[in-house]
């Protein structure tokens, strides 16, 4: 029996796309439906590739009737570089297309109507995925602009609330000018459910994270950032503190009006070797084993 490789067998179509399919087929707008799933998949295998080329472990890789969903374990867990060049890698990819589909135009080679309605799709396609709604790539670019500014697990609420909203706001908007549909509704409720899903795994996706610091400790080249702390505080709480692609300095304030120096990987080590995730920073500072 023949099996695929490794490679393709990540690769999966939702049940929901092979049905719209299914009634493209039987409706005669096979063709149109055609487009929509490889403007998707372009726009999906920027993702892959470029996620390739830093040498991510590609999980699974979703294509739906409204879009791709690319897993990895990656995200949140590499630099500002690297996760911006993921995400924009999809979007990048309808600009070409958009050249290439005016050119084509031009030439005659393919029914005008056709080449309109891919130059349509495309440019919604882009737009919609630009949408600061979480997991939309507009979605994470909000969530990697945010955590410049604060602590990694603030981040991950605060993007799911703004996402939530702005979903909100577009049926609003949809309502109100009757441009609501079917279609509009049932991409509306994945996201919903996609950020309910997301609300409930952010604090596996933090724990994660401070993980991938604990095993590729932060360079003291990166910014540094001086953390006040108080001597009662517990190592949790101080790294619930922690920004994304900072290296940390923990000023540990005693009541004497002293203080001690304890760097991040010492709180690293604390949660993870010790499992001592609420040991006060006094005692750490104390302990201060390198």
């Amino acid at each position: 029996m023949m099996t695929r490789p490794k490679f393709l067998s990540q690769f999966h179509i939702h049940p929901l796309l092979w049905l719209v399919l299914f009634l493209g087929v039987i409706t005669g707008s096979f063709v149109e439906i055609a487009i929509i799933f490889c403007l998707i998949f372009i726009h999906e295998m920027g993702h892959v590739g470029m996620a390739l080329f830093f040498r991510w472990r590609i999980t699974n890789v979703m294509f739906w009737p409204f879009g791709g969903v690319m897993d990895t374990e990656e995200y949140f867990t590499r630099s500002y570089k690297e996760e911006f060049l993921v995400v924009l890698a999809g979007p990048i990819q309808h600009i070409w297309i958009h050249v290439l589909l005016t050119q084509l135009m031009a030439v005659e080679l393919f029914p005008v109507y056709l080449l309109e309605y891919a130059i349509v799709y495309n440019l919604q396609l882009l737009f919609f995925n630009l949408l600061p709604i979480y997991p939309l790539d507009g979605g994470r670019i909000l969530l990697l602009l945010l955590s410049y500014k604060l602590p990694f697990k603030k981040v991950l609420g605060y993007t799911i609330y703004l996402s939530v909203l702005c979903i909100l706001i577009g049926l609003s908007i949809a309502t109100v000018n009757h441009w609501l549909t079917f279609h509009t509704l049932l991409l509306a409720g994945f996201l919903f459910i996609e950020n309910r899903l997301e609300w409930k795994r952010k604090h596996y996706v933090f724990i994660r994270h401070l993980m991938a610091r604990y095993h590729q400790p932060q360079s003291h080249s990166n910014r540094n950032l001086l953390v006040p702390a108080s001597s009662s505080e517990t190592v949790n709480e101080v790294l619930q503190k922690f920004y994304k692609g900072r290296h940390h300095q923990i000023n540990v304030q005693f009541d004497t009006d002293s203080s001690a120096t304890v760097e991040e990987d010492q709180c690293l080590r604390a949660f993870f070797e010790r499992k001592s995730p609420h040991i006060q920073m006094k005692e750490l500072a104390k302990i201060g084993y390198t």
